[in-house]
């Protein structure tokens, strides 16, 4: 069986699989989750070596390309395919000292989510990316109830109510699609989307916008996010923000992409409605964040942030700030996760109900606060590291579209993040009369000490990274190149 199927059957069959082992091979068990995440991380991996000789198309069973169900992947999918499969084993690694009540249901519902991801990004129809969008969306809505708790309970149901509604709208596109082409394989969709009269092409790029913006918490339809981050465990939290709302606006800009053409994307005006969108974001997210008084709400505004960044490089719908915003969902990701995991740590070693009680934390686990503040550096957007480099190209293509303004509320945005980073670094360098040394078991460090290197070595050397993104962005862009692939393999 070719690797790109085992990346959406291995996670499940595990997943489905825990309740079994925990009942009559409770010794292995953690063995067994253990390995699902090595075995997931190696299978994206490959996945990824292969994308960069040739795209690979995988169709289930004897069907026909344009009724079968079909897999897709290219240089862009290969890579947040592995993003996918590292950030999961270390939130896994970290999981197994985090997570102590309820084990199987949290492994359950977090291998259903990858296998969600996976597909989502993966498929090469409608159909079956809206089965795998909902399959990540019941799973989250679940994982942010996890600590069953009233805020949890709430923020779940908030959720649910505006993922749910997003949904509604983008299972209302796929209808009206399916009724104008009469297909929802994507690379079918590329010839018979030019049938689609010119108002309900406008109909459509609403409901998208509205749907998946509600799903990557563009503003105004973010406000489940900053509920829900604080309710979840840091684990689920860092799995939200690093990688599931990134697919969810992967799997809009695809179908974006094939819908349209760039030309008819222009004639609507896209690029400033994302752009300025983007700004709105942007900001609120930056003044929302430093208003706040716990850390997991701030880091959730600074999520929503940086969304309104990503926008801003997509939004330019040129190839240097889709590069750009794709490099800043992956430093992004990769940086987020890195602080989510960290404020879970201090969530479990001291007191914390807000982020004055992080004053005097340099002194009682210093490698860990040393991290932190890495970490904040880096989001903040300061040179050298990898969020600088994607932050500057998203400028520059911003610019150089003739959007002088957007382009510098970029780095408006960056003194923002910097005004209220240092507000809590200061604290945690604050030094208190009683501070006793903290131990940190090797799991907790781990994963943020794996995730921290990688931001500093992508700082150093992103031309790889880069140069993947500029292979896979000629298949998003030249939709021609897509077709091909899927019906010549």
């Amino acid at each position: 069986m070719n690797t790109i199927i085992w990346l959406i059957v291995c996670p499940l069959l595990i997943a489905f699989s825990l309740p079994l082992l925990n009942l009559y091979l409770k010794k292995i068990y953690k063995a067994v989750i253990i390995s699902s995440g090595f075995i997931i991380c190696l299978l994206s991996i490959n996945l990824l070596l292969k994308t960069l000789k040739s795209p690979i198309v995988y169709s289930l069973g004897s069907w026909e390309v344009t009724s079968g169900i079909n897999l897709v992947a290219d240089p862009l999918t290969g890579i947040l395919i592995a993003l996918i499969g590292l950030i999961s084993l270390l939130i896994i690694i970290y999981s197994l000292v985090y997570i102590k009540e309820n084990e199987v249901k949290y492994y359950t519902l977090f291998l259903i989510i990858i296998a969600g991801l996976n597909g989502m990004i993966l498929t090469g129809d409608l159909f079956n990316l809206f089965v795998f969008l909902e399959i990540v969306s019941l799973a989250s809505y679940a994982l942010v109830a996890f600590r069953k708790t009233p805020k949890a309970y709430e923020a779940s149901f908030k959720y649910m109510v505006i993922g749910s509604l997003g949904s509604f709208f983008i299972l209302l596109a796929i209808i009206l699609i399916y009724q104008q082409t009469g297909t929802l394989n994507l690379g079918q969709l590329i010839i018979e989307a030019e049938s689609i009269t010119g108002v309900m092409k406008t109909g459509l790029l609403f409901l998208l916008l509205i749907g998946f913006g509600s799903k990557f918490a563009l503003v105004p339809l973010h406000t489940w996010l900053p509920d829900a981050h604080p309710a979840a465990p840091a684990s689920i939290s860092a799995l939200l923000s690093g990688v599931v709302i990134k697919a969810y606006l992967y799997a809009w800009l695809r179908i974006l992409m094939v819908l349209f053409d760039l030309k008819e994307l222009l004639n609507f005006n896209l690029p400033t409605i994302l752009i300025y969108l983007g700004v709105l974001t942007l900001f609120v997210g930056h003044l929302l964040a430093y208003q706040q008084k716990s850390l997991k709400r701030l880091l959730a505004y600074s999520s929503i942030s940086q969304i309104g960044y990503i926008m801003i490089g997509i939004g330019t719908l040129n190839q240097t700030g889709i590069i750009g915003g794709l490099f800043h969902v992956i430093n992004h990701a990769l940086v987020k996760v890195t602080l989510f995991l960290a404020a879970g740590i201090f969530s479990k070693k001291i007191k914390l109900v807000t982020i004055s009680d992080l004053k005097g934390l340099a002194y009682k686990t210093p490698i860990m606060a040393f991290m932190f503040t890495i970490a904040s550096l880096i989001i903040i957007g300061l040179p050298p590291f990898n969020v600088f480099i994607s932050k500057w190209l998203i400028a520059k293509a911003a610019i150089k579209s003739g959007f002088i303004i957007p382009g510098g509320s970029i780095l408006i945005g960056s003194i923002l993040a910097l005004t209220y980073y240092l507000k809590v670094i200061k604290l945690i360098y604050t030094r208190e009369e009683k501070a006793s040394l903290l131990n940190i078991d090797w799991k907790f460090k781990l994963p943020v000490i794996t995730l921290l290197i990688t931001c500093l070595i992508i700082g150093i050397v992103p031309g790889f990274i880069l140069n993947i993104l500029e292979q896979g962005v000629v298949y998003l862009l030249d939709t021609q190149l897509y077709y091909q692939i899927l019906f010549a393999g």
